[in-house]
């Protein structure tokens, strides 16, 4: 952030290049121990595992088995997984923040500090899922159907789960009616079939097995931010959203997204479950943010809300998915 705020300052720029090389590095180098599963995406690396004999999962996105069976034909060196899942996830964010935000420095910090850039130190595949739809974000705004259509399908072959974008492309862009009536939509389109999707995922797939499962810590609070945001972003955006096609569109994916998580967050299920559909959602946050605050008009705002992101990362990076304490990888230790 720091070294964004120095380039726009002196060269009247945004930073790029070195806040990727910095980001990447960071996702890189850590240890296998940081984050939950992290540890069953990189035992093939750990287990020296011999490409020959690699066996495809059909429980697996291909996509995801592809990329390491080929790197597995090239190294056991798990360091060059993370090297090359966070370059492709973190380029996207900021090849698409640099496009699309209104304020770039404000948008990183938001990816950073609401927890879009740790997510795929937990959720790999759909790290990279969620990385490739958010790249297609241009696509969804120009209604370049077919490029988004192709991005979205890419994103597939690594999370099954991005499929449902290629939904909410047809509602935001196709269905004309009032907002409010797409989000009663969504709501009832969930609590009918939300229950029947679940079930014939874990039928179809034991991985998802989990996400029919009841669980105590339902992300409730996370879902209840982003609610409470959306909220925000409804009544005080009114004029914002009738002058603004990019905005309106942004909103009506958070909005839209929000309506449709939350009957799946009443059926119970564990937070990793599908309530990880939120994020495809509330990562336009990025973009809706700045709007507001610079709206608002008040310069303690914005104050306000670094300290709050600040905040919010610190807590949210100590208290789930165990990404504390960061560790490095071994082969980085030089003390």
């Amino acid at each position: 952030m720091f070294w964004i705020f120095l380039e726009k300052k002196t060269l009247n720029r945004k930073a790029f290049w070195v806040p990727l090389f910095i980001l990447i590095v960071f996702a890189s180098i850590r240890s296998y121990l940081v984050g939950t599963d992290t540890g069953s995406y990189t035992a093939d690396f750990r287990n020296l595992v011999d490409p020959d004999y690699y066996i495809f999962n059909s429980d697996i996105e291909y996509g995801y088995q592809l990329l390491e069976y080929f790197l597995l034909e090239i190294t056991h060196n798990y360091f060059w997984l993370f090297f090359i899942t966070s370059f492709l996830i973190v380029y996207s964010y900021l090849k698409t923040i640099k496009k699309i935000s209104i304020d770039y420095a404000l948008s990183v910090f938001i990816f950073i500090t609401l927890g879009f850039y740790t997510f795929s130190f937990n959720g790999l595949r759909q790290g990279i899922a969620i990385a490739l739809c958010f790249l297609s974000l241009p696509y969804f705004l120009e209604k370049k159907l077919y490029k988004y259509f192709g991005m979205v399908i890419l994103a597939s072959f690594f999370h099954i789960s991005a499929i449902i974008m290629l939904a909410f492309y047809l509602l935001i862009n196709f269905l004309k009616i009032k907002l409010e009536f797409k989000l009663i939509l969504c709501f009832i389109f969930s609590v009918i079939l939300s229950q029947k999707i679940i079930n014939y995922m874990a039928l179809h797939n034991e991985r998802y097995t989990h996400y029919t499962e009841k669980s105590e810590g339902g992300g409730y609070i996370i879902l209840a931010f982003f609610t409470l945001m959306g909220f925000i972003f409804y009544i005080t955006n009114r004029n914002l959203r009738n002058d603004n096609i990019v905005y309106a569109k942004l909103e009506e994916l958070y909005l839209c997204g929000i309506a449709f998580v939350v009957p799946l967050a009443l059926l119970g299920a564990s937070a990793s479950g599908p309530q990880r559909f939120l994020i495809y959602f509330t990562v336009v946050i990025i973009f809706l943010l700045p709007y507001t605050i610079r709206d608002l008009k008040y310069y303690l705002v914005k104050v306000f809300f670094i300290l709050f992101g600040i905040v919010y990362f610190y807590l949210t990076t100590n208290r789930f998915s165990n990404l504390s304490p960061y560790s490095i990888n071994p082969i980085f230790e030089f003390f």
